[in-house]
């Protein structure tokens, strides 16, 4: 378990590292623009699963160049972010968000939406706390 935590600690911040979040941020800067949010239960555009299957096509770059560096399997980075899932003491990962989002369309498009609501100027917290300050 100690050895899990480690693994998922590194990927952690792998994902969290500005190489990878550059790369998401580019990758949506560029395509978030050209995704038709539509209701899910109606018909999506294809459009929309094209740019969801270059998603996952750099997520799984970037996470088989963490897997090699780290010489780690597969497998056993998938283990570990499903038991950190399944854990009682569930903590957030962004880096299992990521991945999820690069192998669940549902989710690729709720991540893409929030970041086309920051892009757009959208709800920042720290703007509303500021806010709220000058309120005060």
């Amino acid at each position: 378990m100690a050895e899990q935590t480690e693994m998922l600690q590194k990927l952690e911040d792998f994902f969290c590292s500005p190489k990878f979040t550059c790369a998401i941020g580019d990758f949506m800067g560029e395509n978030a623009d050209k995704l038709a949010f539509v209701p899910l239960e109606q018909e999506q555009p294809l459009q929309n699963y094209d740019i969801f299957k270059a998603y996952a096509s750099l997520v799984e770059r970037q996470l088989e160049e963490f897997i090699l560096g780290e010489g780690l399997t597969t497998k056993a980075v998938c283990d570990a972010c499903t038991a950190a899932q399944n854990a009682e003491s569930h903590s957030h990962l962004a880096a299992i968000d990521y991945l999820v989002a690069s192998t669940d369309y549902e989710s690729f498009m709720q991540l893409a939406y929030e970041h086309a609501v920051v892009a757009a100027g959208g709800p920042d917290e720290e703007e509303e706390e500021g806010a709220e300050a000058e309120a005060a």
